[in-house]
């Protein structure tokens, strides 16, 4: 996370969905007026995406940093080809942990219920950057957090809608 933000211009708008990847974002970052920063706000998943095109649209003068998780995005995946079409100055970071790993946090503390049905992407596994690449934006695949913030320092030099699949572990 703090390569995320480390990489991100001042004047970056942050969009964060990383629900179990960016509980610590908010110490890491000052945010300068109200519109720097899009937090959740209620108890529903899949928001990030299209948030952050509306962010980014209504801001056209502003890079936008959507960080989200891989369960969270495909809720809405969809809105990457907005992004693509409008050609939105718009970096889009995935943690793509191979699943839920919110809704299997809240199963095992609430329910004491370890038994994850239908919340593994496995079989197939989601290629988040080829469907990003097949929606019409760059893609790029990090296997090593570490890389994230040059890969993203980067892609605020180049215009359009860029994706980063960061891949990080799986377990709860």
């Amino acid at each position: 996370m703090l390569q995320m933000v480390e990489a991100m211009p001042d004047n970056a708008i942050l969009v964060d969905e990383g629900l179990t990847s960016s509980r610590q974002v908010t110490a890491l970052r000052p945010h300068r007026d109200r519109y720097d920063y899009h937090g959740l706000a209620s108890g529903g998943i899949g928001w990030g995406l299209p948030a952050s095109v509306g962010a980014s649209i209504a801001n056209p003068d502003r890079p936008v940093v959507c960080f989200s998780g891989d369960g969270s995005a495909m809720y809405s995946i969809q809105s990457l080809w907005t992004a693509a079409h409008h050609k939105l100055p718009l970096n889009v970071v995935i943690a793509n942990n191979g699943g839920y790993r919110i809704i299997k946090q809240r199963l095992l503390a609430f329910h004491g219920d370890d038994n994850y049905v239908g919340m593994d992407f496995v079989d197939p596994p989601v290629d988040f950057a080829g469907v990003a690449k097949a929606l019409g934006c760059e893609a790029i695949k990090v296997s090593d957090p570490r890389e994230l913030k040059a890969t993203l320092a980067s892609a605020f030099s180049r215009p359009g809608t860029k994706l980063i699949e960061v891949m990080v572990d799986g377990k709860v």
